[in-house]
């Protein structure tokens, strides 16, 4: 078992002895069973499984799963589809090949199992990078299920489309031409920064106010739930924090994603997403380039970013001869080169993770 390779032999696979689906599914719960009861020995709601038809749903043994609830189960053997035979939990984010979920806890499997998962994955080799590929990392039925249709919110908040609002003309200027990501409030004047689902429903909002030195106030989905008098504890934790994240549910996990400060830069820039703070790291545990402000608290986090991608500044700034400022960000660097007729430089030339290139942030 140890060293096993599905990268090769799979094409001297008999199909004929494999399992049945049935069986293939019954062995999994007769070794996971165990497991359980010894994870969870005085908690029998944690001991049990969920059957449905494309996967086997547990509390994950890796992290104990939900502190609240002895009947939430994100823990998953996915049985059909492009992540057949890998277990995925959705507290935590374990996410590994079946028969390594079962190594970990000393359990060798039989060969005719481990020859049912080689078929099932079938060419291995064309997902070297499948741990990337985050899709199955976001429980989007889960997102969909309490995130908040945009006129329910609309109403309650007496909210309007900010393309009928006297703030159109202002987003144009901040070259914020997507009007599906904002609303508008006329009484308190300010706008409403959607963290949007790919069905267009409201994951969390940051409020952009016109008055006062403290601009942009984030509100996370429990938030939300407070201010609508629902029942916030209903928000799963994991949710709640996602929520934070602006373009989380519509970027590409499977492509490089840039994170950004600023939901204004992530609307500007391909594949990005928006942790609103210096100080806040990706949720996932994956590779992703770090575009930070050029301001004092930008250039600290990036300092403490060893090894990982960051955005070298002080490079395109010197590049395009901009002029010094206190703060940098690509919302307003695009402002700037649009009102200098100056030509966007390829944007890719600015990332670095060479700890030489640290004289340029």
């Amino acid at each position: 078992m140890e060293g096993l390779d599905f990268n090769s032999g799979l094409s001297s696979i008999d199909s004929s002895t494999l399992i049945s689906f049935q069986d293939y599914r019954d062995k999994l719960v007769s070794l996971l069973q165990p497991i359980l009861i010894q994870r969870f020995p005085d908690n029998i709601g944690k001991q049990k499984i969920r059957f449905y038809k494309d996967r086997i749903q547990f509390a994950c043994p890796y992290c104990g799963d939900s502190m609240k609830s002895n009947y939430k189960k994100r823990g998953n053997f996915i049985l059909q589809g492009k992540f057949s035979n890998f277990f995925k939990c959705h507290n935590c984010n374990e996410f590994k090949r079946i028969d390594h979920f079962f190594k970990d806890f000393k359990i060798e499997l039989d060969l005719n199992v481990i020859d049912y998962i080689a078929k099932g994955i079938e060419n291995f080799s064309t997902y070297t990078n499948v741990k990337y590929d985050m899709s199955i990392f976001l429980d989007m039925d889960s997102i969909e299920k309490f995130a908040i249709d945009r006129q329910e919110f609309l109403k309650y908040f007496h909210l309007m489309e900010v393309k009928d609002s006297p703030v159109w003309s202002w987003l144009k200027n901040r070259l914020q031409y997507d009007t599906t990501k904002f609303l508008y409030n006329a009484s308190e004047n300010y706008i409403a920064i959607l963290n949007l689902t790919r069905s267009g429903k409201i994951l969390g909002i940051q409020k952009r106010l016109f008055k006062g030195d403290d601009k942009y106030k984030t509100r996370t989905l429990k938030k939300i739930y407070e201010d609508m008098n629902k029942n916030s504890e209903e928000v799963p934790e994991e949710i709640d924090r996602l929520s934070q994240y602006f373009n989380i549910c519509l970027v590409d996990f499977s492509k490089p994603i840039t994170l950004f400060e600023g939901a204004f830069d992530a609307f500007l820039f391909k594949n990005s997403v928006a942790n609103c703070g210096a100080n806040k790291s990706f949720p996932f545990e994956i590779p992703v380039r770090n575009w930070l402000d050029k301001d004092k608290a930008g250039i600290k986090s990036s300092l403490a970013k060893e090894g990982m991608e960051i955005f070298l500044w002080e490079r395109l700034l010197r590049d395009v001869n901009a002029p010094a400022r206190s703060k940098w960000d690509l919302n307003d660097f695009l402002i700037w080169a649009k009102q200098n007729n100056i030509a966007v430089p390829n944007f890719e030339n600015y990332f670095s993770n060479d700890p030489l290139d640290i004289i340029d942030l």
